[in-house]
């Protein structure tokens, strides 16, 4: 079957990054094309409701962010009072220990010894919640621009990561094409 090489695209948008990537869409006279190495989607233009473009920030995302950065400097507050207080009471159990007592005494030092290594772990793991916290708000504030056309009852979806002026622009494009005459 012959391709027809006579078509002229009034727009172009390649996907560079993300589950599109290596994929494009093409505003054409009449019809919005979708292009990739195993796929080919034609959309004629009569058939779009609408047609709506955003930048959208994870919320999600960011609210995970600020849960796992408070929880980090909580964690980072506790250590050092709780290591304290492990080894405060681990030396008063040593010096109070006497004959029979003595079993019990080594058990109570041994916990405490155990609470103070637990405490002086607190500030790693609050350093590790920390930088996970700072990757969520990261990708949440990085956000996604998507590209969205309602066709009949149905909602096609293009998104990219982050702002997007192309993405934008070709939507742009295509709103015009739209409402102009002849569609």
């Amino acid at each position: 079957m012959a391709m027809n090489t006579d078509s002229f695209a009034l727009a172009q948008y390649d996907f560079r990054s993300g589950l599109l990537r290596g994929s494009s869409l093409s505003l054409e006279e009449s019809t919005l094309m979708h292009r990739g190495r195993s796929r080919l989607e034609t959309v004629p233009l009569k058939a779009i409701a609408a047609v709506r473009i955003a930048f959208e920030r994870d919320m999600n995302k960011i609210g995970w962010a600020i849960f796992l950065l408070v929880v980090a400097y909580l964690v980072s507050l506790a250590a050092a009072p709780l290591a304290a207080l492990a080894e405060t009471l681990a030396t008063r159990v040593r010096g109070d220990g006497a004959g029979s007592v003595q079993a019990i005494a080594d058990v109570m030092i041994a916990t405490f010894n155990g609470l103070g290594v637990a405490a002086r772990l607190l500030p790693k793991l609050s350093n590790l919640l920390g930088a996970v916290g700072i990757v969520f708000l990261v990708i949440g504030l990085w956000g996604r621009t998507t590209l969205t056309l309602t066709i009949a009852a149905v909602e096609r979806e293009f998104a990219v990561r982050g702002r997007n002026r192309r993405l934008f622009d070709f939507a742009e494009t295509l709103c015009e094409r739209l409402a102009g005459p002849g569609i």
